[in-house]
């Protein structure tokens, strides 16, 4: 675990970023105290998950009826006709 002041993290993120490996710790600190703590993100596989994975997630989606594009609808007109009064003000 390495420790840095505000002032040195700033001056060294990017150098802090790149050497920071699996595992370890960066503790940020403010006057002395703890204020934030950086840790590595573990490498990914690089593998896209599966198309089976993908409808296995949205199959607990709930069914939209048409009401609710009805209620999406009602709620994204009003936008769209302010939008056309503001172009129909500036055509003027």
């Amino acid at each position: 675990m390495t420790t840095y002041s505000v002032r040195e993290f700033k001056a060294k993120v990017s150098e802090i970023l790149r050497d920071l490996k699996e595992g370890e710790e960066v503790i940020i600190t403010r006057r002395g105290q703890a204020c934030g703590k950086l840790t590595a993100v573990p490498p990914s596989d690089g593998k896209k998950p599966s198309l089976a994975t993908l409808r296995g997630a949205l199959k607990d989606l709930p069914d939209a009826t048409y009401q609710d594009f009805l209620d999406i609808k009602s709620i994204w007109n009003p936008r769209k006709s302010l939008v056309d009064d503001i172009e129909a003000q500036r055509a003027r």
